[in-house]
């Protein structure tokens, strides 16, 4: 004979693994380190990037990378001015406040390298959504034959999921409901 508490104790077994499942891609899109190649412009706002910093790296030796490095005037043999610390270059965390204003050309640094200078990478400030602005008839060029209405139109701003951890949230809300009423 079947024990009576078993089939609500699958049930809630099942609706566990679904909240769990339901969680997991929520939790990994922040997660996965976007790959940067030399040479790329990257945009940098207040929402954390993760990078990774692998293929910066000297071909000939593959030593990881331990400093990004920002040098006035672009130029390597003037001063450093901003120096960031590289623990994992293969999952590194980069915001605008990590950066402290200092947009620009970076180059990577290994302890056992030294300055790697081929393989720079640009952070460029994010641009910021604007409000939908109207062009004044005066600030367009009379050397233009566009209609004023084709410079106007503003660019469509990207979406994002209201919020993304609302699902596991609601799961697990739902998955304790039904645990106490099928405790009663």
């Amino acid at each position: 004979m079947i024990d009576e508490r078993m089939a609500p104790r699958g049930i809630m077994v099942f609706l566990l693994a679904l909240a769990l499942a339901l969680c997991a891609p929520a939790t990994a899109l922040e997660n996965v380190p976007q790959q940067v190649q030399p040479g790329e412009r990257i945009e940098v706002g207040s929402e954390p990037l993760v990078l990774d910093l692998i293929n910066l790296r000297n071909q000939s030796t593959f030593n990881p990378i331990t400093e990004l490095r920002y040098y006035r005037d672009d130029n390597t043999e003037k001063q450093i001015v901003r120096i960031i610390g590289v623990p994992n270059d293969g999952y590194v965390t980069i915001n605008s406040y990590t950066l402290g204003g200092k947009y620009g050309r970076y180059f990577p640094f290994s302890a056992k390298d030294g300055l790697i200078q081929q393989h720079s990478i640009v952070f460029v400030a994010a641009q910021t959504p604007m409000a939908t602005q109207t062009e004044t008839p005066a600030a367009t060029t009379a050397t233009t034959m566009e209609t004023p209405t084709a410079t106007t139109a503003a660019t469509p701003t990207p979406t994002q999921a209201a919020l993304p951890g609302l699902i596991p949230i609601a799961a697990l809300g739902i998955c304790g409901l039904l645990a106490v009423v099928l405790r009663r």
